[in-house]
């Protein structure tokens, strides 16, 4: 089996048979082909991964892969027990409902999972359109057919042998953190960094803080199940140094489910190992196994060209017909000149027929040429959207990631100049803190708060206004 694992700045592939890994490889890629998760350059990553395939000689084409969780959506909530048909519809209203996006821009998908209540935890998940359309077209464009797609977090987990436990899966642009409850990911968390080139140390103490804010987000909605020093946490990735040390949980070490070779860093290949694993349908902690290939039906064969040689052959062969009762005929010079008559006649029919054909031949190139004409007078807006979503991956990445753990965001507008953002805190301060972190970013010419309203003690409501810097 062939899996792939596309990180921004890498393309990580192993080929398994069973447990056992007979290839394995780790390239580079080319900075800009991949931003916060997003494929850009697709043709440039697909032939990156056709020559890995052809310099090593590895013929597989089925591949299972898996999709960053920058902006997506991952909820946990409970329902009662429901037939399978209510249970879609109850997932739809609650995706609805937590979602900040219109689900049309989303592709969604849900598991319900039994509780011992008789009730179910429904995990519910939204992922961007373009991050699994970009993944998508380049397993394409690679010539690969897609067995499976999957969230890059809940393939890391699946590797965690503690049922209640943190993985922390760490890359050069980003890290994801997922905490897991009774083989439940409660929560997941995607985070870019600040700086694509930031030092390891301001890495690790921006990495341990947003731990610590994700443990209390979680224990503040968990009182009865709280997370605390006794926790394992498994780190994963590409670790910056002293990230482990210090951290108020008890770090312990992936387990190798895998027979990779000695020299292979097992933990930089986490997700590909948990591809794997759901792939063969072996046991794990983590519950929940999600395929993302959305459920698209495929396109109708177009009908085939009508071609006019048959009437072309017929005449042919009809002409042959005359001349063998010609020479059959020879004797008779009345029969002679009917047959050369009815030659004469067939062959002005080949040239009329040869004549229509010719003609249609040029219209179907004038059309084809008016075709190219229209495709070439899309192609500047085409890649003008292109361009424009973006600026709007990168401007809403940096309004995730900025957000603390505590405050909520439940709308996001963006209108091409600006962002209108409308959300929650359990403070003014937090609200502040906040805007001032969003002007340290080059993205945004200004960033203005609208309004702060106090809902109750706890909760201040409030509007801001971010002006694009596009």
């Amino acid at each position: 089996m062939l899996t792939l694992n596309i990180e921004d700045d890498t393309v990580r592939l192993a080929v398994s048979r069973g447990k056992r890994i007979s290839f394995v490889a780790e390239l580079p890629l080319t900075a800009g082909w991949v931003q916060n998760g997003v494929i850009i350059d697709r043709l440039a990553v697909a032939q990156h991964i056709i020559g890995m395939l052809v310099e090593n000689r590895i013929k597989e084409r089925d591949v299972v892969t898996c999709v960053s969780a920058i902006h997506s959506i991952y909820r946990v909530v409970s329902v009662p027990k429901l037939d399978r048909a209510l249970m879609a519809e109850a997932a739809k209203k609650e995706m609805e409902r937590v979602s900040p996006v219109p689900l049309d821009t989303l592709y969604t998908s849900w598991q319900d999972i039994k509780t011992s209540g008789g009730g179910a935890d429904l995990c519910l998940l939204g992922l961007p359109r373009d991050n699994v359309d970009s993944v998508m077209e380049t397993m394409t464009l690679a010539g690969l057919k897609l067995k499976v797609l999957e969230l890059k977090p809940l393939a890391v987990s699946r590797v965690v042998d503690e049922s209640t436990a943190i993985a922390v899966n760490i890359q050069t642009s980003h890290f994801d953190i997922t905490v897991m409850q009774d083989g439940i990911p409660e929560l997941i968390r995607s985070l870019t960094f600040p700086q694509a080139l930031m030092p390891d140390t301001d890495k690790a103490v921006l990495i341990k803080g947003e731990l610590d804010r994700t443990v209390n987000f979680h224990n503040m909605g968990h009182a009865e199940k709280r997370l605390g020093s006794s926790t394992a946490c498994f780190f994963s990735g590409q670790l910056p140094a002293g990230v482990q040390q210090d951290i108020g949980y008890i770090v312990k070490p992936l387990p190798a489910l895998l027979g990779y070779p000695v020299w292979v860093d097992t933990g930089r290949f986490a997700a590909i190992t948990g591809m794997i694993i759901s792939d063969l349908g072996g046991k794990s902690m983590m519950k929940l196994d999600i395929n993302m290939i959305p459920r698209v039906a495929a396109p109708a064969k177009a009908a085939p060209t009508r071609r006019i040689y048959a009437p072309l052959i017929a005449l042919i062969i009809g002409v042959l017909i005359i001349i063998a009762a010609f020479f059959l005929s020879i004797s008779a010079a009345k029969e002679t000149a009917d047959l050369q008559s009815a030659i004469n006649e067939q062959q002005k029919l080949v040239t009329d027929t040869q004549k229509t054909v010719t003609q249609q031949t040029a219209q179907e190139n004038s059309q084809l040429d008016q075709y190219t004409q229209t495709l070439n007078s899309l192609k500047a807006p085409l890649d003008y959207l292109s361009q424009q979503r973006a600026y709007s991956n990168r401007d809403l990445g940096t309004v995730t990631s900025t957000l603390p753990a505590i405050m909520s965001l439940t709308s996001i507008h963006d209108d091409g100049s600006s962002l209108s953002l409308v959300g929650s805190a359990a403070s003014s301060e937090l609200i502040l803190s906040y805007a001032r972190e969003l002007r340290k970013s080059d993205n945004f010419k200004s960033v203005d708060i609208n309004s702060i309203t106090n809902q109750s003690y706890i909760e201040f409501a409030f509007t801001m206004t971010l002006t694009l810097n596009r």
